[in-house]
């Protein structure tokens, strides 16, 4: 009997080894420990569902991504064809969000389908979940050097760190390659840009001041701002009179052209109007195709400075490479020159 009872004991001993063998403890961006599987086979995004899921998409792990896009998101011109490729595991409704809002997590629908891990750019709504008893890790983007910290942690959750590295590497590597070019850049060739939502009339995210100035623009918004939202007069846009200006909806490429308000700007007298390429998330926006923004930008700002640099092909590389993913030709013309058709919010 004694002999039985410890066989239980050392068999049951032997199971928590191995379940305990079979997880990792790693620490998110906000150095809190999240306990992960080594093998996920099944992630959620929560929020900022295109920002989050484009880190997993660079990491090729897409096919462990189990959420919808919410409905905020599907009405943009690019994300759900590209999502709907890269996360082919993807639900087709549910985006675990209450009333189509950002932060309303349905978390009663979130502990019935258990996921194995619950990725957030929220830290109040991860710790939420964890005081739920889900998974939850929070992902930091506050500043330049965050981008990378995100992949670092994010492969070595997936289990594919030296993906992330190399990754980072890629970052480095192209910005310095664009940065040895723009330095030697003359002061009076240096173009003043503005990237707005001519609708709202405003820049909504304090990274398009980043990837314009890494481009070796100049941003005609206030760079020294420290809030997310910047919102501005037609007024004050005819005083920033830019040289070039980055949209991201083409929808209105046309209207802005016809304003008549606008008409002395020198990016509309120069036709120098362009639309942001849109992948897996506009890429004027936070994502992993930040990188591409940066050769799109300075190639767009000085076309003769960087007449190597082919926009086209580094795309289909840096997709194929790290994303996993075939470009095709209708693809490529998607992402790098946006149709006006349907509505990006």
């Amino acid at each position: 009997m004694y002999s039985l009872i410890l066989r239980i004991a050392l068999l049951v001993s032997m199971l928590h080894l191995s379940a305990v063998a079979d997880q990792k403890v790693v620490y998110d961006t906000d150095n809190n420990p999240v306990s992960v599987p080594n093998k996920l086979q099944h992630i959620v995004t929560i929020g900022a569902v295109p920002v989050i899921s484009s880190f997993i998409f660079a990491l090729g792990k897409g096919d462990a991504i189990k959420n919808a896009l919410p409905i905020k998101f599907q009405k943009q011109t690019m994300t759900p064809k590209l999502y709907s490729k890269l996360a082919p595991n993807a639900s087709k409704t549910s985006s675990y969000l209450l009333d189509g809002s950002d932060m309303g997590v349905n978390v009663e629908l979130l502990l019935k389908d258990n996921p194995q891990i619950v990725f957030t750019m929220d830290s109040i709504v991860a710790k939420t979940l964890r005081e739920k008893g889900l998974n939850a890790a929070s992902l930091a983007w506050r500043e330049e050097k965050d981008i990378k910290n995100i992949m670092l942690f994010l492969g070595e959750v997936m289990g594919v760190k030296s993906k992330a590295i190399e990754y980072n590497h890629y970052i480095d590597t192209k910005l310095s390659y664009v940065q040895s070019i723009t330095d030697k850049i003359p002061a009076k060739e240096k173009k003043k840009v503005l990237y707005f939502d001519y609708k709202t009339m405003t820049t909504p995210h304090l990274i398009v001041d980043w990837w314009i100035m890494k481009a070796g623009g100049i941003s005609a918004s206030d760079s020294t701002r420290k809030i997310e939202k910047f919102t501005f007069s037609p007024e004050q846009v005819i005083v920033m009179n830019p040289d070039i200006i980055i949209l991201s909806n083409p929808n209105d490429v046309d209207d802005l052209y016809k304003n008549k308000k606008f008409s002395t700007l020198n990016a509309l007298k120069n036709r120098q109007v362009y639309v942001s390429p849109h992948g897996m998330h506009l890429w004027a926006y936070r994502t992993s195709e930040q990188p591409l923004m940066v050769l799109w930008a300075a190639k767009t700002f000085y076309p003769k400075y960087f007449k190597k640099l082919n926009i086209n092909e580094e795309t289909k590389m840096f997709y194929k490479h790290f994303v996993k993913y075939t470009l095709n030709n209708q693809d490529l013309s998607s992402i790098l020159k946006p149709e006006p058709t349907g509505a990006i919010q």
